[in-house]
């Protein structure tokens, strides 16, 4: 085995220099803690990574680095607790802006961020390895046979393996997923009660395509909602926010969304497309998940700005992941976190793009009516995102973006599993299709787990999916 296996990884993902020296160690400290072995690694530099990501581009090479600075901010919450440090966690669906103004009233005294979603993402999209915490999950009570939620699943087998502290506290938004809060309980319950966690609710009773964010009475209903919280738990960190917090989060998630806007046009406008759709939907991801590592949005924003520009240089010199003319295809969300999915695609003559949830709207991109009300504002931005909308008004956004952006189909399912959104997608997939034309596709697999399926089960699926997009669009 190489021994400077680990200083591969960190040249691969965009370190260098006096910074790489300095992390180098870190790193192999929270490779130890998440059960990386050298041999993981080197399959991740020497196959994985390069196969499945555009590393071409120096800007997705800083995107997975960045990523791996949230990965050795995880392995170090027990030591950020001995340390006499706050620990905040969160689970999706949410918004990081609430997170982000915590961690900014409270500085280098507070961790925050969502280990189970970060650690699957990142074990299974960089190193294919979140199936051992799986594993255990399903050991000590996530029944397998019932198909719960992997990000659940890691969360208990995170805290129960003593990879992660518990927290200070865990806030828990149960605006969706039922049993993300249930998940806290069950934690609780089985394994210690320090897990210490609040709940914040949003009844989903508005009628089909009622425009959530347009209904003041709603958005100030969870705006109270999410302020009392925010009170409790800041409370519990012994952490002093002010609205100036909260207008520095709301600028900085405003930002970074804009900038999305801009990368999201450039990548599904161009023909050839130049970058793949996992790489697009990873820094997609962090407008709903609050980075520890910097300010703000940290190292993924930095990585963004180098992305876009080498996206104008990419498509201006007509360069691409496919030959000029290949099928468009969206999604509801791109597997970020199984990039083989993506790759095989490619491999088809299939281009993926845009992830519907994740790729910003008009609306979401016009500044809030609430300026002077920081916590309306963050209610109405909320309430502006797909997971946040009745399914009539997310059908309406998605409709607006598959005619903006006009892809040649939309791939939808990997969430059969999720009792929400498992049937939601078959719904909205029939909706968008009547109303754009463009054909919807359905698969049946799971987002973040493939320990039920392989590249040999899925290719003759995809191989029909891309066929038939082919040749729609020869006839075209």
């Amino acid at each position: 085995m190489d021994k400077d296996i680990n200083r591969k990884l960190l040249e691969l993902t965009g370190f260098e220099g006096e910074e790489l020296e300095k992390i180098l160690p870190e790193w192999r400290a929270a490779a130890e803690v998440v059960g990386l072995t050298d041999e993981d690694v080197a399959h991740a530099v020497n196959e994985y990574i390069p196969l499945n990501w555009n590393v071409q581009y120096l800007g997705v090479r800083k995107m997975l680095g960045a990523y791996l600075r949230e990965l050795i901010e995880i392995a170090k919450t027990k030591q950020y607790k001995a340390e006499g440090k706050k620990v905040l966690y969160g689970i999706l669906p949410a918004i990081a802006t609430n997170y982000m103004a915590i961690k900014h009233a409270a500085g280098d005294n507070l961790y925050v961020g969502f280990p189970d979603l970060m650690l699957v993402t990142i074990l299974n999209g960089i190193f294919h390895k979140a199936a051992p915490h799986l594993y255990e999950a399903e050991e000590r009570g996530f029944t397998y046979g019932c198909r719960h939620c992997p990000l659940n699943k890691m969360r208990l087998s995170a805290y129960a393996s003593g990879m992660i502290a518990a927290p200070d506290v865990i806030w828990s938004w149960g605006f969706n997923c039922d049993e993300g809060p249930k998940t806290d309980e069950m934690i609780q319950c089985l394994i210690g009660d320090d897990w210490n966690y609040i709940i914040s609710r949003l009844p989903h009773d508005t009628v089909f395509g009622h425009k959530d964010d347009d209904d003041e009475e709603r958005v100030r209903y969870l705006a109270d909602v999410i302020k009392h919280d925010m009170e409790k738990i800041c409370e519990k960190l012994e952490v002093k926010f002010t609205d100036e917090d909260m207008k520095y989060a709301i600028n900085a998630s405003n930002r970074y969304i804009f900038k999305l806007g801009q990368l999201v046009g450039l990548v599904c406008t161009a023909d050839p497309v130049p970058l793949g759709g996992n790489a697009l939907t990873m820094f997609q991801q962090i407008i709903g998940v609050p980075c520890n590592a910097g300010e703000g949005y940290g190292y993924m924003e930095e990585a963004l700005d180098i992305t876009i520009a080498e996206m104008k240089e990419a498509i201006k010199n007509g360069e691409g992941v496919l030959p000029k003319g290949a099928p468009k295809l969206g999604s509801y969300f791109v597997p970020f976190c199984l990039p083989w999915i993506d790759r095989m695609f490619r491999e088809n003559g299939v281009a993926t793009t845009f992830s519907q949830t994740l790729t910003p709207s008009k609306k979401q991109m016009t500044p809030s009516k609430y300026k002077d009300d920081v916590h309306m504002a963050t209610a109405e931005q909320w309430l502006k995102m797909p997971l946040g909308q009745n399914m009539g008004y997310e059908a309406e956004t998605m409709i607006e973006k598959v005619n903006t952006l006009k892809p040649d189909g939309m791939i939808m399912g990997f969430f059969d599993f999720d009792r929400w959104l498992g049937s939601h997608h078959k719904m909205v997939a029939k909706i968008v299709e009547e109303a754009t034309g463009v054909p919807h596709f359905y698969m049946e697999s799971d987002f973040w787990d493939d320990r039920d399926y392989n590249e040999e089960s899925l290719r003759t699926r995809i191989e029909s999916i891309a066929q038939i997009m082919k040749l729609k669009k020869e006839m075209s």
